[in-house]
């Protein structure tokens, strides 16, 4: 089983390069270089893009729901972005990732 590493990193930017901006997904120096991380030595303006946080969040959660799926049991799901209207989780914030008994986007309690 692969887990989170500078190889999962690189894909991500590079999966991420056929959709997205330079300015997106890196960070600009005071020189015009882009990085994708700011050094611990870097003494320029630094800001945080939010523009990647929702780019790698999907990214990641898609990350999660695979390795779920190669370990949970076959009579189980995984499913991103469900909904549970019963305990709060709707459209409008809908979970990242859940194993659900039905392979459904919108599912109810089990009791």
């Amino acid at each position: 089983m692969k887990l989170w590493n500078k190889n999962q990193e690189k894909l991500f930017f590079t999966q991420s390069r056929n959709f997205a901006s330079v300015q997106q997904l890196f960070n600009q120096t005071d020189d015009g270089n882009f990085l994708a991380y700011w050094p611990k030595n870097y003494r320029g303006k630094k800001t945080t893009l939010q523009s990647r946080n929702s780019l790698i969040g999907k990214f990641s959660e898609k990350w999660v729901a695979d390795i779920l799926r190669e370990i949970i049991d076959e009579d189980l799901h995984v499913m991103q972005q469900a909904q549970i209207p019963a305990i709060g989780i709707s459209y409008n914030s809908p979970a990242d990732v859940v194993i659900a008994t039905k392979n459904k986007k919108v599912l109810s309690r089990k009791r």
